[in-house]
């Protein structure tokens, strides 16, 4: 196992500002694109928990489609916490045991007789134990929140509702339970959500905490550890002037774009620059081959599940114009490009801002009529132009 505690790239950094935040009793909401490492950062902050004299829980809620399914996998995974080699199930089973009359006999889980009478009571219980758990203190990480919200919204108005409800709960329980800290992630915007679920003031009490790439000289680091740890299956060795030319040719320094390009390294090291450009280069060539879909395929993916029909087709209108252009191009450009005079700009311009949110685009001029977008990622710029989707399916 990795010690990333001793890595410059192993987010200690941001680790130590996390549990700053909930130190000064501050809850946190980290969006970011998908394989920038959020579920990475979530699983340092687990294994630093108790460094830091907390006890973190992640739960990853992205295949919950109701409130109930949430309290189930919240309940598993704080039930399968253990503290200084005990198991904390014992001291819920205490707490919240009492609440059943008559205790069920059945053989399901422990919490299957909370969830089967009355689920958000018995969150809601949940959580004021552990708030008054004097001998821990709780942090719970809640890895993909926004995909959970817009499976209930997405039920109709009934689902907005009950996603409004849902977040006004989690909103009391933390103004009720102060010692129990919250991070929510996400790689769909929440914003939108909120917005149309009218719970913006939930998400205004969680502080934004915006993660960024790896440096240059962590990539480096990183790409060259890889390789020496024997994870890479063709390399032990990548050199100083190779590592340099990955991370130039990936571009957004993400750890799983890194890792990728760096697999595909083939031939004898070189510690030439041109010949290290050379070997680069053909890496990239094996990583957009047809075969590689998978690399790639979840943006394509995350456009289909999570944006609606006219969404999908101006987001895809944009990135196949940008996907013709290793620059960037500006709003009118992407207006022409489109090829239809019925698309307000003002729409246009909703649409780049969500593709910025969600780390499809880096866009510059903000503030001015015509901002400048191109994708964030040049690799996956490569592919969308190679293997083109359809906006319809």
């Amino acid at each position: 196992m990795v010690e990333y505690a001793s890595k410059s790239y192993g987010r200690g950094t941001e680790v130590s500002a996390i549990y700053a935040h909930f130190n000064a009793h501050r809850d946190i909401s980290m969006a970011g694109p998908r394989r920038l490492g959020k579920t990475f950062v979530l699983d340092r902050l687990v294994d630093s928990a108790p460094r830091f004299e907390w006890m973190a829980v992640k739960v990853e809620v992205g295949g919950c489609s109701d409130p109930r399914g949430f309290f189930r996998v919240l309940c598993d995974r704080i039930g399968a916490v253990r503290s200084g080699g005990s198991t904390v199930l014992i001291w819920l089973q205490q707490r919240l045991g009492q609440l059943v009359v008559p205790r069920s006999e059945t053989s399901g889980e422990w919490y299957q007789p909370l969830i089967s009478l009355d689920h958000e009571s018995y969150f809601e219980r949940l959580i004021k134990a552990l708030d008054e758990d004097r001998d821990r203190r709780w942090a719970l990480l809640i890895d993909e929140l926004p995909i959970f919200l817009k499976a209930l919204h997405d039920k109709g108005p009934d689902g907005v509702v009950a996603a409004r409800n849902f977040m006004n709960l989690t909103g009391r329980l933390r103004a009720e339970c102060p010692r129990v800290r919250w991070m929510i992630t996400g790689s769909i915007g929440l914003e939108p959500l909120a917005a149309a679920g009218d719970y913006m003031g939930v998400l205004a009490k969680f502080d934004p905490f915006k993660l960024e790439p790896l440096t240059e000289d962590q990539a480096r680091t990183f790409i060259q550890d890889i390789a020496r740890e024997g994870r890479l299956l063709y390399r032990q060795v990548i050199t100083d002037a190779e590592a340099a030319a990955l991370v130039a040719a990936v571009g957004w320094r993400s750890a799983y774009y890194l890792e990728a390009l760096a697999k595909k390294l083939l031939g004898p090291p070189s510690d030439d620059l041109a010949g290290a450009q050379q070997l680069v280069e053909e890496a990239v060539q094996h990583l957009l081959a047809p075969g590689e879909a998978a690399t790639f395929g979840v943006w394509e993916e995350h456009l289909r599940k999570h944006y609606r029909d006219d969404e999908r087709r101006l987001a895809f209108a944009i990135l196949s114009a940008l996907a013709q252009h290793a620059t960037d191009l500006s709003l009118d450009a992407l207006l022409a490009a489109n090829g239809r005079a019925d698309v307000p700009r003002a729409d246009l311009r909703r649409i780049l801002t969500r593709l910025y949110v969600e780390g499809f685009v880096t866009v510059s001029d903000w503030d001015g009529d015509n901002p400048r977008a191109s994708f964030l990622n040049p690799l996956l710029r490569r592919w969308w132009k190679r293997f083109p989707p359809q906006a319809v399916a």
